[in-house]
């Protein structure tokens, strides 16, 4: 499965004991050449907003196919994953939400 920047997916996030996990979404932020390494840089999304000013609000009019809850995008939990671990696609932002986080990740690593 190709994914492209922007791309929002359902990766599995491991419980704290290490025992199942739970399927939650996350953005693409990686281009092809991470890509072609097999490995992907996602940023965590969450239903919950936290008042600490590192969320995003995504509301259905920043995506391509509209999601299930009003979702925030956490700009400091980036992580890398391998592809394969990748459930599916579910939606996309569009390109200027995409600027915005990208624009939040390099204010917040300046």
């Amino acid at each position: 499965m190709n994914f492209e920047k922007g791309d929002i997916v359902i990766i599995p996030v491991p419980f704290t004991n290490n025992q199942g996990y739970k399927l939650r979404p996350a953005v693409v932020i990686s281009n092809d050449t991470v890509h072609r390494t097999g490995d992907v840089m996602i940023v965590q999304v969450t239903s919950k907003l936290k008042p600490d000013n590192l969320s995003i609000a995504i509301t259905n009019d920043n995506v391509t196919e509209d999601l299930p809850v009003k979702s925030y995008i956490r700009v400091h939990k980036i992580f890398v994953l391998e592809q394969q671990l990748i459930k599916g696609k579910v939606s996309s932002l569009k390109m200027d939400k995409y600027k915005e986080l990208i624009k939040r990740i390099n204010q917040i690593i300046e």
